[in-house]
This record gives C-alpha cells, structure tokens and sequence, in this order.
C-alpha cells in the first residue's frame, strides 16, 4: 500500500456526495433549522404549507388530520433537535477559542506591529517551496522574513529585500543552534516562529531504516523544540510572541506507511499544546504567548510530484486557504488548533471513535486474511 492510498481523502466528488453534504452543512446550522422551525410553528398558514409539502404533509394538516399532524410533529421534533445541537456546537466552539487564547476576549501583553513599517520579526523553516515559499510571500508584506531553508530560496522570494535567507538544514541540530545564534546576533529577537519544515517517507516500520527515522524526528520534531528554546525566552521577556506549528491531519490517524510521520505530527500538536500549557504555567509573561497548530489535509505544495495522487484518483485542494489561516492567527494574535478544510475538524475526533468503527472507517476490517 502506498503512502497516498493508505489516507483515501478528496475523492473526484460525485453530484450525490456534493448534495449530500450541503444539505449535511444546512442541517447542523442552527440558524438555518432553527429559521425553519420558526416559520413551521410561528409562519402564516399558507407558508407552512409551503414548506410541509415536500414531506407529504398538504393542506389538510390544518383541518387536523392526524397522519399530517403526526408528521409534521416529526418534522418540529427533528428541527427542535438539530437546532439544539447546532447551538451547543456554537458554544463548545466558542469555548474552545476562548479557552487557547487563554480565557480572554482580548490578547494583552506588548502590541503586534504588523504593517508596512515591518517592526515585527518572522522566522519560517522550509521557506523555499510549499507552504513555506507561500508563507514567506505573503507574511513579507507585513514584516521582516527569516527564511530557515537547506535549498536556496527561489528568486522572486531571495529578491524581496525584507527576506533574509540563512542556509540550515535543521535536521544538522548542531548547526540550527550555531544559525538561531547568527540570527540572534543580527535581529535580536524574533516575534514569531512558524515550524513548517517536515517530510515524510512512506514506508511500513520494518521497510524504514533507523537512520531514516531518525532524521525524520530531527526534522519534522527536534528542530522545533531546538527553535523553541531558542527564541521563546526573548518573546516572554518582551510580552509578545507566537509559535505556529505546520502539522497535519496524520495527527488524529496513524494509517499504514506513515506511522513515523504520523508520531512526528502528533508530536508537534502535543508539543503545541503542552507549550500553551507551560506558557500558562511555568513562565512568567507566558499568557502572553500565542501558540497554534495548524493541520492541513491533502494540499498542492509541489510534494506530489510523481503524480501518484493524482494515479489514485485523490484531488490536491489548493495551498491558499493554509496560507490564510496562518497569516490570519499570525497577524491577528490568536491561537488555536485549525484543521483545513474547515470540515475537517470532525475528523480530528476520529482518535476518540471505538476500535472498531476505526477499522470500518479505514476499511481494516477482513484486510489481514
């Protein structure tokens, strides 16, 4: 099994599926099926007929016929309960945002400097292509860019003059550290920091060698930290920072070929989290610390370049709506755990589902005779 096999995602989508799922989106928002429950029990006669006649239920509902009455009873029933549930989806969602920017309707600490002034100080690892080229592009307009990268940058990035480039592999820990000293000395201190750089492999565990999975962790975890330690004590010290993570849905699913890149993703969501939680904790002027994870499903960045997704039927979605989201936490101050697409995030329960609805999910039932 390959590495894009072993996740079917972003199938070609059918007429059925695309119904179907806007009419799943419809259902559990509260202000559409609580709109309808309004009209069915509050509307004119003549709307609520309108709107019954779809469910078989006419005209006759309102001389008391019983078979109507009792369905459009179901009808209410069903509202009343997606309605419900969609409001308690609001709140938890709500909570959830109030909850990572440390249960507080403001950010406080020193003010963001966003702006064609470019006060403020951006280093981004793996700069060169996919989401990192794009981050860098796009953040450039907004502040000075540390571009970290082992391949030089492309020329239209290396051309802009608030980019400054250090060559690094951050796989070299060694050398990171002799780097973050270099920037240090020359920026001082850096305001955000956006781990993008990582990879994967694509092998089972016994056609991985040891070697490969220990650059792999050197890349796609350890450097994180290494950049952590090394730039986070100056945020803390000026009430101002923020630590993006670039991980992935293979954060919540482990399937085969992509268990060590899948064990380096969780660990950079348990790293973004367990940060937040020191932050809170631990050091003074951490609650002044923004800290975000960000977990993309299948997006064009250029790492498909046999074309095997495509071989597999599975469609790439494009790489700008990452770039948005990151460019939205980073230049508005907020944390939190995004996944993208946005529907996606039902996906990242799948961790919490019984063992066997996760076999059924990932199609393992009956695989192994």
């Amino acid at each position: 099994m390959s590495l894009a096999q072993s996740i079917r995602v972003n199938k070609p989508p059918t007429i059925f599926s695309t119904i179907l799922s806007g009419l799943t989106q419809a259902a559990s928002e509260p202000l559409v099926t609580g709109g309808l429950l309004c009209l069915l029990t509050r509307g004119s006669t003549q709307l609520r007929a309108q709107l019954l006649a779809p469910f078989g239920i006419t005209s006759s509902l309102f001389a008391n016929d019983p078979e109507s009455i009792a369905r459009l009873a179901a009808v209410v029933t069903a509202l009343k309960v997606l309605t419900t549930a969609g409001v308690l989806r609001r709140i938890n969602e709500a909570l959830n945002r109030l909850a990572w920017n440390n249960w507080r309707l403001k950010r406080s600490g020193a003010d963001w400097q966003f702006g064609p002034e470019k006060k403020e100080v951006i280093l981004i690892t793996g700069a060169s292509s996919g989401f990192g080229y794009l981050m860098a592009m796009e953040l450039s307009k907004h502040a000075r860019i540390i571009a970290l990268n082992r391949s030089p940058l492309p020329a239209d990035l290396e051309a802009l003059p608030d980019v400054h480039f250090y060559q690094c592999d951050v796989g070299d820990i060694s050398a990171l550290e002799t780097v973050c000293e270099q920037v240090k000395k020359d920026f001082g201190t850096i305001s955000v920091l956006i781990n993008n750089a990582g990879y994967g492999i694509g092998k089972t565990v016994l056609e991985t060698t040891n070697a490969e999975d220990e650059r792999l962790f050197r890349v796609n975890l350890l450097s994180q930290m290494v950049l952590i330690r090394a730039f986070l004590p100056a945020m803390l010290a000026q009430e101002k920072g923020h630590v993006v993570s670039i991980a992935s849905m293979a954060s919540f699913v482990v399937p085969p070929n992509m268990v060590n890149y899948c064990i380096s993703k969780i660990g950079a969501l348990y790293l973004t989290e367990g940060l937040r939680a020191e932050c809170l904790t631990r050091y003074p002027g951490g609650s002044f610390i923004c800290n975000t994870s960000i977990h993309p499903g299948w997006h064009k960045t250029g790492i498909d370049k046999d074309g095997m997704l495509a071989k597999l039927g599975i469609i790439e979605d494009p790489p700008e709506p990452v770039i948005d989201a990151v460019v939205d936490q980073v230049l508005n101050g907020k944390s939190g755990m995004i996944c993208i697409p946005k529907h996606h995030q039902r996906d990242s329960l799948l961790r919490f589902w019984p063992r066997w609805a996760q076999d059924l999910k990932f199609g393992l039932v009956g695989s192994g005779e």
